[in-house]
């Protein structure tokens, strides 16, 4: 009995030394999207110049609020004895406002006496029974002294072209001289139609590699609702100041768009063996490389450190490619067994996938479909695949 019992295991143990154990590891990185129009890779950095049609500077405006709070503070006696002559020439028409007041009661309540009882019950129901109203006395109150307030800078039209040249970002590249970005606004133009306000800011940007024009564009040049009032009920300054706003944020979102590396957040699954017997130390060293290669990509990592994490991914392709010709795919107590196949190739897609290279990523598909019989893939596997595939062909 304890023969059998040992047999057994001794088979135990020889079965589960052979059994590789698949681990994975989860790395969140910043992926970045490819533009719309992909600038030459020689163009590193750019500029931005903005200009506008507003000159009126903070310091300007506060000269001018200070100079009329001055003139208002030095008229202020003047106002004051204004004010009073006024109130004496109110208080002194107040008896005749009376006498008028009560002359007109009299006169009423005889007119109304004279009709009959069943008129003045009728007219009493209604609420229009006469009734004295004798304006009320006039009460002096002196004018409040002068008081200096700062000016609300949103109620102007204040902009400073270099703080938001500075707010242009595009991302991906560095400030300086390769890319010229020139925005020229123009006043903002408003249109009344049906008690409604319309308005149009023509608005143009140009993309310069030097005295060639790469990219042109307009915004706000056609007439828009704005409001449901007329443009004399309203204050014309903060609309237009709100819309050079939307202008400046939506000119930077079409830039990034077309030209911009614009970073989003993502995950990815590196798949390797336990190599407690020291027998996938390539492997190891692969899935090391890998992970601190996307670690490195945070949201603001620059292009330069972007590319050397991609040549990284593919030397580690290469090394996941030379493992690959080891496998033994019959032989399932072998070291390299189709179960190791399995992780690698699905490393192999992920990371052909996060390099955007749709040839390599079919190339990589081709070898699977050939070794899937071999493979051998359950059900989860199947759906992994699946869902890889797609993305390559999205690509």
């Amino acid at each position: 009995m304890k023969k059998i019992l040992l047999l057994m295991l001794f088979a135990l143990t020889i079965s589960t030394s052979y059994a590789q154990r698949t681990l994975s590891e989860k790395v969140n990185y910043f992926d970045i999207r490819i533009p719309n129009q992909p600038l030459d890779e020689t163009i590193k950095s750019y500029n931005v110049i903005v200009e506008i049609p507003y000159t009126l500077t903070v310091e300007e405006l506060n000269a001018q609020s200070l100079a009329a709070f001055e003139e208002e503070k030095a008229n202020y006696d003047n106002l004051v004895k204004e004010s009073e002559v006024e109130f004496q020439e109110r208080l002194a028409s107040h008896d005749d406002d009376v006498k008028k007041a009560e002359a007109r009661y009299d006169k009423e309540m005889k007119d109304f006496k004279s009709l009959s009882l069943l008129e003045r019950l009728a007219l009493t129901d209604q609420g229009k029974k006469p009734q004295l109203k004798v304006p009320a006395k006039p009460v002096y109150v002196k004018p409040s002294e002068p008081e200096y307030r700062k000016p609300n800078l949103d109620d102007h039209l204040i902009f400073d072209n270099k703080v938001m040249a500075d707010g242009v970002e595009l991302k991906g590249y560095e400030r300086g001289n390769d890319l010229l970005i020139v925005i020229n606004i123009s006043k903002m133009q408003f249109q009344d139609n049906a008690g409604q306000t319309f308005y149009s800011q023509p608005t143009n940007v140009k993309v310069l590699k030097g005295a060639e024009t790469i990219d042109e564009k307009n915004f706000d040049d056609k007439f828009q609702f704005l409001t449901s009032s007329s443009s004399n009920t309203i204050n014309l300054d903060r609309h237009e100041k709100s819309n050079v706003k939307k202008i400046m944020g939506n000119i930077n979102n079409y830039l990034n768009e077309e030209f911009g590396y614009i970073p989003f957040p993502t995950v990815i699954q590196i798949e390797y063996p336990k190599n407690k017997g020291r027998e996938y130390d390539a492997l190891e060293n692969a899935k090391i490389k890998t992970i601190s290669a996307f670690r490195r990509l945070k949201e603001d990592t620059s292009m330069d450190t972007r590319k050397r994490s991609e040549e990284e991914l593919k030397a580690v392709r290469e090394v996941w490619k030379s493992e690959l010709q080891k496998i033994n795919y019959k032989d399932k107590k072998a070291v390299m067994n189709k179960k190791v196949a399995k992780m690698i190739f699905f490393n192999l897609l992920r990371v052909d996938i996060r390099l955007k290279d749709k040839t390599v990523a079919e190339e990589t598909l081709a070898a699977i479909q050939e070794k899937m019989i071999d493979l051998s893939l359950n059900y989860t596997e199947k759906t992994t695949l699946t869902r890889l595939e797609e993305q390559v062909y999205k690509m």
